[in-house]
Parts: C-alpha cells; sequence; structure tokens
C-alpha cells in the first residue's frame, strides 16, 4: 500500500524512536491514534519488526487477560506487573482503549510501572488521550494518567478521512476473518447446546457444528462475560458464528461493548465470523460509524459483507 501524508509523517516519527533506541536511549515512545483503518497497527508493526531489542508487542486486550493470570498466581498485582515488563526494552500496546473504571485502575498502576523502569512504549489506538475513560462518572480519576501519558509519550494523531478497510483488499493477516458472512436474518440453528468450560465457570453455545461454534448474542454478550472468556475461546475455536445479533441501538451499551470485544478478538487472532443479524450492516450497526470507541466495531464488521463465503448451514 502507498502510504499517504499524514502516514508518512507518523512513519517519520518511529523512525525517529527507532534511532533513538539504537544509540541508547530510554523511556519515551509515542501514543499513535487516529480513525479506524489508518493504517496505525500497520505502522506500528513495520516499526517493531525493525527495532533489535528485547521486546513485546501485544493487543490491548491479551495484555489485561495475560496481567490478571499473572496477578492471580503470583498472588501480587505488583509482582504481576514486574513480570510483564521484566526484561524487556520495548512494549507495544494494539488497540489501547480504556472504557471501564476497573481497567483505568490497574492501567494506572501498568504506566506508573513503565514509566518507573524506563520502557519504551508505542501505542495505537481510535481515541487521543484526554477521551480515555470518556464516562463522565469516572473520568477524572483517570486525568492523571491522561497527563502522564502526555508527558511522558509523543501523542501523534494519524489523521485523513480514509478507512483502508473498506477499499482495496483485506490485509493477509485479515483474510480468515474477512470471509466470514454478515446475513440479513436472525438464523437458526440446527444443533443441540453445549455447555463450555471458561476458566472456573461454564458459558452455553448453542451448538458445535461443522468445526465451527455457534453462540447466541444475548448468551455472548448479554451477560457477564469478559474478553479474557473470548480469548480463552479463540483459542479452541477458528470458526465463530454469532446468531441472534439485534439492531444495536436497542441493546444496551454494555452489550453492545461486549459484541465489539468479540469482534476485536477474532478479528486480531483471524478467525472466520459469520453473523445471522435482524437487519442489514446499515441498520444494526451505521450509527456505530462515527461512535468514539466503537467506530472500529463498524469497520471490521464491514468486511464480511465485502468478503462473502457462506458457511454451510441447514436452515
Amino acid at each position: 500500500m502507498r502510504l499517504d501524508e499524514e502516514q508518512l509523517s507518523a512513519r517519520a516519527s518511529l523512525d525517529a524512536l527507532r534511532a533513538r533506541i539504537a544509540i541508547g536511549g530510554i523511556g519515551g515512545g509515542i501514543y499513535l491514534w487516529g480513525g479506524v483503518g489508518r493504517g496505525k497497527t500497520m505502522l506500528m508493526d513495520e516499526f517493531y519488526d525493525s527495532v533489535p531489542v528485547a521486546k513485546r508487542r501485544i493487543h490491548f486486550h491479551q495484555f489485561f487477560a495475560d496481567l490478571h493470570t499473572h496477578a492471580h498466581s503470583l498472588g501480587s498485582m505488583g509482582e504481576a506487573l514486574d513480570q510483564v515488563v521484566a526484561g524487556i526494552r520495548l512494549l507495544c500496546f494494539d488497540e489501547f482503549h480504556i472504557d471501564d473504571i476497573a481497567d483505568a485502575q490497574f492501567m494506572a498502576r501498568v504506566l506508573e510501572n513503565i514509566v518507573a523502569k524506563d520502557v519504551t512504549v508505542v501505542v495505537t489506538s481510535n481515541v487521543p488521550p484526554c477521551d480515555l475513560l470518556p464516562n463522565p462518572l469516572f473520568h477524572d480519576q483517570f486525568v492523571p494518567s491522561i497527563e502522564l501519558i502526555e508527558r511522558v509519550w509523543e501523542v501523534i494523531e494519524l489523521g485523513g478521512a480514509v478507512d483502508y478497510r473498506m477499499v482495496g483488499e483485506p490485509r493477509q493477516q485479515d483474510r480468515r476473518f474477512a470471509s466470514g458472512v454478515f446475513h440479513s436474518s436472525a438464523g437458526t440453528v440446527d444443533g443441540e447446546p453445549v455447555e463450555l468450560t471458561v476458566g472456573s465457570r461454564t458459558l452455553m453455545c448453542s451448538a458445535l457444528r461443522d468445526g465451527a461454534v455457534w453462540f447466541d448474542f444475548d448468551v455472548l454478550c448479554g451477560g457477564s462475560t469478559s474478553a479474557a472468556d473470548y480469548l480463552d475461546l479463540v483459542t479452541r475455536f477458528d470458526e465463530w458464528v454469532i446468531h441472534g445479533v439485534p439492531i444495536l441501538s436497542t441493546a444496551t451499551e454494555f452489550a453492545v461493548r461486549r459484541f465489539g470485544n468479540v469482534v476485536d478478538v477474532l478479528y486480531d487472532a483471524d478467525v472466520r465470523l459469520t453473523l445471522f443479524a435482524e437487519g442489514g450492516l446499515e441498520d444494526v450497526a451505521g450509527h456505530l460509524r462515527g461512535a468514539a470507541g466503537l467506530a472500529r466495531l463498524f469497520s471490521r464488521l464491514s468486511l464480511l459483507q465485502s468478503m462473502g463465503v457462506m458457511v454451510r448451514s441447514e436452515q
């Protein structure tokens, strides 16, 4: 892909950071934010691959899952934080976002730990630092962390109006995800429900059929599931079908955010996703196109329509 002017400017900043690391520079980093499909992850991955130091690159959902796992096994969040950054000079976060006060409290400690250890950080995000934890009831509690981000990292906006996911072919690493289908019907399930063990509890799937796991939207997104649950399940099933997807403007905010987390995890793992919904994409999710923190959900769902390969079904 030929880079546009905004992308070339962001790459130049990353090149300068790479040069600083090469001569022994420590700490600092870049907070790269902008609209969906602007190439932020592509630029970060290009940078990450070119820096020959001890490093780690991780999706934000996976980071929190790993952090909780380490905290449980070590019995201490402080020790878990130490283990996350032990021995590395560079840490790259993809899709950095804070929507939950509990995540904000964890992340505040993570940021302080990272800065204290002089780890260089590069993150991608759809929102500027000032829009993290947007809930006005809790936002003020995260302001000190926002100020730390703006003080220690270079904040770069990757502007521009083009969503490159919506034009041309999907990236090679997205092709399996994009081979799913968005069906404008709620769908019916041919199979028996199966109880799945997820961590220390169970979750009911609608069926296991033809190598795919089927979930009802309300079961998967309407309860108390978390990104850690989806990360567990995605290692066991490489094809997902979600049926009963409602018009999202009628669903609760929590259900929509959980659905966004599901799609994030499946997209990042490049797992095939097929949806059966109560309307077309525009009806179901069009209102999310410009929504802070949820625009990428619309962008990723759009890939399903553009690369349709029907999942075999007896409906």
